[in-house]
C-alpha cells in the first residue's frame, strides 16, 4: 500500500491549493473551482504536480432533491462518471455508488468514521480522516495508479465527504429542536 498525506485546513478559499505529498513530495493539488451544472460551492479539482491531467468532482445541480439523495459527477478531459448517495444507507452514514469505466464503485464510511473505497467489492483505497490533526491519510492498493481517475475520485471524495458531514450536522441540530 502506498500513503498519501493531505494537510487540511478549515477555511478553504478558491486561491487556496492543498498539496497531496507522498514522502514528502508534492504530486498534486486540490482547489475549488467551477463547472457547469455542478453546485459552485461544492465542487473540487485534482491536478497533478506537472499539470497533465486534472479531474473535476461535484455535487450535480438537483435544488432541493440534493438533500434527499445528493448526485455527483467526476469529469476528466475526456469522460464524465456519474455517482450517486446509496439510497437509504445515506440516511445513516455517507454511502456513494457509481461505476467507472465497467467497475462497480462503492466508497462508505465504516465504523470508525474512516472511508474504504472499492472496487468490484474489493478494497482498493482507505481514507483515514485526521479529525483534530487536520491531517488526513489516504492509502491506496499498488494497481491503482497515480492520476487515474479512481485516483482522484478518492482524493475529491473526501471533500464530499466534509461536506456530508457538515449538512449533516445542520440536519442533526434541526431535529433536535
Amino acid at each position: 500500500m502506498r500513503i498519501y498525506h493531505l494537510k487540511d485546513v478549515l477555511y478553504f478559499s478558491r486561491k487556496k491549493s492543498l498539496p497531496i505529498t507522498i514522502d514528502g513530495n508534492d504530486i498534486g493539488y486540490v482547489r475549488k473551482t467551477t463547472s457547469d451544472n455542478l453546485e459552485k460551492s461544492s465542487t473540487f479539482s485534482y491536478t497533478s504536480i506537472d499539470e497533465q491531467d486534472d479531474f473535476i468532482l461535484g455535487i450535480k445541480n438537483n435544488g432541493w432533491k440534493r438533500f434527499v439523495l445528493a448526485e455527483y459527477q467526476l469529469v476528466t478531459e475526456s469522460n464524465r462518471y456519474e455517482f450517486k448517495d446509496k439510497a437509504g444507507n445515506n440516511l445513516f452514514y455517507f454511502c456513494v455508488v457509481g461505476n467507472m469505466e465497467g467497475h462497480d464503485i462503492l466508497i462508505e464510511e465504516n465504523w470508525s468514521g474512516d472511508l474504504e473505497v472499492k472496487l468490484n467489492k474489493v478494497k482498493v483505497a482507505k481514507i483515514k480522516v485526521g479529525e483534530f490533526s487536520l491531517k488526513t491519510t489516504f492509502q491506496f492498493d499498488d494497481t491503482i495508479e497515480e492520476n487515474s481517475p479512481l485516483f482522484a475520485l478518492t482524493i475529491l471524495m473526501y471533500f464530499m465527504f466534509q461536506i456530508y458531514e457538515d449538512e449533516a450536522e445542520v440536519i442533526e441540530n434541526l431535529l433536535d429542536v
